[in-house]
């Protein structure tokens, strides 16, 4: 096309048609610009499909994490629970004769609920902090899945890790001390629990108020933790409704 109108162009020109000469050369350069505002429309849709196509990926990535995440968090709110359940029956002030009578193995099986209050839920944040530190983020369409991501990644979870290194700690250094050091229960923690040194009922009615005591100590800590890990589940499903909904957009 644009050789048909230099042609004629020329042609005008020889024969000293200077106005027809310049209609032609007007719409040489009109065909030349739209070409290019075409040429560019096509890179920028497909630019935009790249982009979509990359933000999809994001989503489906994010929405593996964060399944993996509500599973794990479910996990652990069940360990807490089962461990506070144990711990409750220890924090009364006076004595607690059912606990007292307990058969060595039940005793072992209640020791080991003890543990449970130590179970913590680990979260798996590659997914974000990749997002955020390659410009991923910004692919993001949606403000609420945004802020939501944040909070989750950047307050909650953080927030109950702080405190979760604090019942870690506490539990290594007395309570899972005391039960191990001064009751005799050792377990080796595989894919299941083995119980490798049994625990000794004379000794556990022997150290019952220390016990006692330091359950009362960390009670009220794993509570809250695990109440923390009850709004981060609620949470997580909030955002993995509101990505599905995206990717079905």
């Amino acid at each position: 096309m644009i050789k048909f109108f230099r042609s004629i162009r020329q042609k005008g020109l020889s024969e000293g048609k200077t106005g027809k000469y310049l209609k032609y050369a007007l719409g040489e350069i009109a065909l030349v610009v739209i070409g290019i505002l075409i040429a560019l429309q096509i890179n920028n849709w497909n630019e935009d499909r790249k982009a979509d196509k990359l933000a999809k990926a994001n989503y489906l990535n994010l929405l593996t994490s964060l399944q993996q995440d509500s599973i794990k968090v479910k996990q652990t709110i069940e360990s807490n629970k089962i461990g506070l359940d144990a711990l409750s029956k220890l924090i009364p002030l006076e004595r607690n004769e059912e606990l007292l009578a307990l058969t060595a193995e039940a005793l072992n099986q209640f020791l080991y609920e003890l543990t449970l209050t130590s179970r913590s839920f680990m979260p798996n944040s590659g997914i974000y902090n990749l997002l955020t530190s390659n410009n991923g983020f910004d692919l993001i369409q949606s403000e609420a899945i945004k802020s939501k991501l944040i909070n989750l990644y950047d307050y909650q979870y953080k927030s109950y890790l702080d405190t979760d290194v604090q019942i870690d700690t506490k539990y290594h250094n007395e309570l899972g001390s005391l039960i191990k050091e001064k009751i005799g229960w050792v377990a080796q923690y595989t894919p299941e629990v083995s119980i490798v040194q049994n625990a000794s009922p004379e000794l556990f009615e022997a150290h019952y108020f220390e016990l006692a005591s330091e359950s009362r100590d960390t009670y009220s800590t794993v509570a809250f933790n695990r109440n923390s890990l009850i709004q981060i589940q609620e949470f997580i499903n909030e955002l993995l409704s509101l990505i599905r909904a995206e990717i079905k957009k």
